[in-house]
């Protein structure tokens, strides 16, 4: 086919990014144009593309040269756009409408002839309902599920496409149920059971099993309650605050291709938000129960003419008390990112989130009686002293390079740095250690304690992306190295006073603050680095092969010195060359639904001693994994049924020997976990989205461990059987068009601490209603425990002495939003 784009001149000059230069097209429409068609067979109507995110100018010539079309447009149109990619089967209007989702663009035209122009009519929600995929960023996406996920293979690929079990926190959801950090999104997700170590540090877990790592864009970095050796009390961290991430990505089971070392629950992905380049801006003001004040400001776009150079900026200021007695956190967050296109196919972005909050903590709940009965002490009480006092503080510094090679291959580097304090002072008091209280009500306090903890962690990830044509198959690859080094180093003071108290009339101003001096220094080095490749095969159109394979090095040191006699204990150990691998198929068995399959595995390294001298060896994780995964109503509702089967081995146990003296250890503990877990998320219809989940887990010993842990015994007893969650959220049409109405539930099995605690099973319920006063300004409100249950929040370490945490009673949240966008 002949046209005004194959003169030599427009041959020579033609552009990298766009199919034709201005001058071409000049030509094109300036003078007459013989076009010789070639045969109606090459315009291929329906077919199957592979088109990895991008510039979008780059995106819309694979797909021109793909479908066998001619395209002609205005290169300003697309300058600085991006598109979402192309992965499926499509004819040619719907693979336009996919590419140039969000963009305001539409194409015009009929085979082979196709022109580019500014959209008329269609607006966002249009696009988003007439039959186009979701791209990955779900900010203003008005949905409950996205488009593409990298967590499990660094692959971008549909949740369909992915064999394994994911979930995603869309902005959606958090704004709708009023998720302000990221254990009230972890709450809400399939399979995930949040724990508290304290008050303030949740640790993540599912399919019984904890999740050691969390990722930010990609880059990991260690949960701190995870670190070998290293107590909760230790962190210099709490929970990141959402108001700067676009959704958190979760990803169930064993992650060692991603993240080389850890516990086989999982991991987390947090998605920044990023710079736009068109203009926007909210504001939020919300006000609540026990005088929760909460304002955020999020402005984001150019800041130069063409949009070359962009910017956001997000602060957050919190002041809240709580339904217990002196308890109160102030938070502040402030979030400013910038991105700059260095050339049309290169960005180089950056910026910095600081977080700071001030609290008043509940160390240990309240006490239960002896006879593991409640002692009827009210939700509100509080059993520390007034002077109590915690403070985080966070510094995260990020950087990131990406270069566009073409519109299917990607170059991207992700730096990350975090410098993390906390420092408090406290006393609390233990109901007689863990015998609990007598109807006498006598207990004791457990000490005045100083934390002065900081933590340095740093992150990098080179990342190769892209995919390839081979056999007259499509298929992707991703390769990589990435970076972890992490340093701890904690101050511990403690002045004794054990003294006997009544927790029926206890004073929190009755004790006086006494200088609590640094008696023990506590550090840890983390050490981490590994190289992946992960390869996706088209085996067949409706076959994809996915494996994948890392290889790590890994190294770890504590060291723990007494500063009043200068004993110092120093403990190491690595591992060099650990493999991982990974394997998956995914078949498209029809339209709508693919059945997939997979192994993955992980390891971690012990600090547990054998009788030899030497550190056991590694823990080890195997996750194998079968379902079924849908997509409907093009595309924005995925659905999934997933069975696994999880094997954890190398557990450290007895050795089983009587002439044993010390390091009585051998790596020989093996504990196995079985569930089913059901999820679908997204759109039912245009104006209703849905999320519901549920899981079964059954975990026990496969071995004895020692006398006390028998083969068949549950393993995590403290982690229900049976989890579900459900939220929906409706926006009406017609008179009642202003108005949405969303309504949800979670719910939880019995569960027994490690103290054998009881906790029976409940139900929580919450609602959020919208009402759009105008085209910039929505009211909402947001209603938790709507039947005011009263129950404990889930802690593996709860005994009668303590560690019982009243969950919060009723409680709502109202909240003035503007938008501009």
């Amino acid at each position: 086919m002949a046209t005004a784009a194959d003169h030599p001149a427009c041959r020579k000059a033609r552009p990298k990014r766009h199919l034709l230069s201005p001058i071409c097209l000049s030509l094109a429409l300036a003078s007459p144009v013989i076009v010789h068609a070639e045969p109606t067979s090459s315009v291929h109507s329906v077919r199957q593309y592979n088109i990895a995110p991008g510039p979008l100018s780059q995106a819309l010539s694979s797909f021109a040269a793909q479908a066998g079309i001619l395209l002609s447009y205005d290169p300003k149109l697309a300058q600085g756009l991006t598109s979402p990619g192309l992965h499926g089967t499509y004819d040619i209007q719907a693979g336009f409408a996919a590419l140039l989702a969000g963009s305001d663009l539409e194409a015009v035209g009929s085979a082979p002839d196709f022109r580019l122009q500014k959209s008329e009519s269609m607006a966002l929600d249009d696009i988003l309902v007439q039959g186009n995929e979701l791209g990955s960023i779900t900010e203003h996406s008005g949905s409950y599920t996205t488009g593409s996920m990298s967590a499990a293979t660094r692959l971008p690929l549909s949740i369909r496409e992915t064999p394994q079990s994911v979930s995603v926190v869309t902005r959606k959801r958090m704004d709708d149920q009023n998720m302000t950090t990221l254990e009230d999104a972890m709450e809400q997700v399939t399979g995930v059971n949040v724990f508290y170590e304290t008050s303030d540090q949740p640790r993540f877990y599912s399919r019984g099993f904890s999740m050691d790592k969390v990722q930010e864009n990609g880059v990991s970095s260690s949960f701190q309650g995870s670190v070998s050796g290293m107590g909760s009390a230790e962190a210099s961290s709490e929970s990141a605050d959402l108001a700067v991430y676009d959704r958190v990505e979760v990803l169930r089971g064993a992650s060692g291709l991603t993240q080389g070392s850890g516990e086989p629950g999982g991991t987390v992905n947090l998605v920044r938000k990023a710079p736009t380049r068109e203009f926007q801006a909210s504001a939020n003001l919300g006000t609540g129960s026990w005088d929760n004040h909460r304002s955020e400001l999020d402005v984001s776009g150019p800041l130069n003419d063409d949009g070359s150079l962009r910017g956001r900026f997000v602060s957050v200021y919190q002041n809240k008390q709580s339904f217990i007695d002196y308890i109160q956190r102030e938070r502040y967050v402030l979030f400013g990112n910038l991105a700059y296109d260095l050339t049309p196919d290169t960005t180089l972005s950056g910026g910095v989130n600081w977080q700071k909050t001030h609290s008043v903590p509940d160390l240990y709940g309240v006490p239960m009686s002896t006879d593991y009965s409640s002692l009827g002490l009210s939700r509100s009480t509080y059993l520390g002293a007034s002077w109590n006092n915690m403070t985080y503080e966070k510094i995260n510094g990020f950087a990131e390079l990406t270069h566009y090679f073409n519109s299917d291959w990607k170059l991207s580097s992700n730096l990350n740095y975090t410098r993390s304090s906390s420092n408090g002072e406290f006393i609390g008091i233990f109901g007689n250690g863990t015998n609990g209280v007598g109807s006498s009500g006598t207990g004791r306090l457990n000490n005045f304690l100083a934390r002065d903890n900081e933590g340095y962690q740093y992150g990098l990830n080179i990342d190769l992306n892209g995919a390839f044509s081979l056999l007259d198959r499509q298929h992707n690859l991703s390769t990589g190295v990435d970076y972890l080094k992490e340093r701890y180093d904690n101050l511990f003071g403690r002045v004794i006073n054990s003294s006997t108290v009544n927790v029926f009339d206890w004073k929190p101003s009755s004790l006086s603050k006494p200088d609590i001096p640094y008696t023990n220094r506590y550090r840890y080095d983390n050490y981490q680095r590994g190289a992946y490749l992960t390869l996706r095969v088209g085996l067949t159109d409706t076959l994809k092969l996915i494996l994948g394979g890392r290889f790590s090095q890994f190294y770890f040191r504590s060291n723990f010195k007494n500063l009043t006699t200068d004993r110092e204990t120093v403990a190491a150990y690595r591992e060099n060359g650990k493999a991982t691998s990974y394997g998956g198929l995914v078949w498209d068995f029809s339209q709508n639904l693919s059945w997939y399959a997979s192994y993955t595995d992980i390891f971690k390294p012990q600090n547990v001693v054998g009788e030899s001298g030497s550190v056991l060896k590694p823990l080890t994780g195997e996750n194998y994994e079968t379902g079924i995964k849908g997509e409907f109503f093009d595309k924005t509702l995925n659905v999934s049924a997933a069975v696994f089967h999880l094997i954890q081995e190398n557990r450290a146990m007895s050795n089983g020997d009587p002439n044993c003296d010390n390091n009585c250890y051998v790596a020989s503990g093996k504990v196995r976990s079985r569930g089913l877990e059901l999820e679908a998320s997204g759109a039912l219809t245009s104006n209703w989205q849905v999320f519901a989940g549920y899981s079964f887990t059954r975990s026990e010993y496969r071995k004895d461990e020692s006398n006390s842990i028998k083969a068949g015994d549950t393993y995590a007893k403290w982690f229900p059987k049976h989890l579900f969650r459900i939220s929906t959220d409706y926006r009406f049409s017609g008179k009642l068009e202003r108005w949405s109405l969303g309504a949800g539930l979670t719910t939880q099995s019995s569960t027994d601490s490690t103290y054998d605690v009881y906790q029976g099973g409940y139900t929580l319920y919450n609602a959020n209603a919208a009402y759009r006063i105008g085209d910039n300004l929505t009211l909402t409100l947001v209603g938790n425990n709507l039947s005011d249950k009263k129950y404990y929040i889930p802690v593996s370490n709860r005994h009668r002495g303590g560690n019982n945490l009243y969950g919060e009673p009723r409680n709502t949240m109202l909240t003035l939003r503007w938008q501009y966008h």
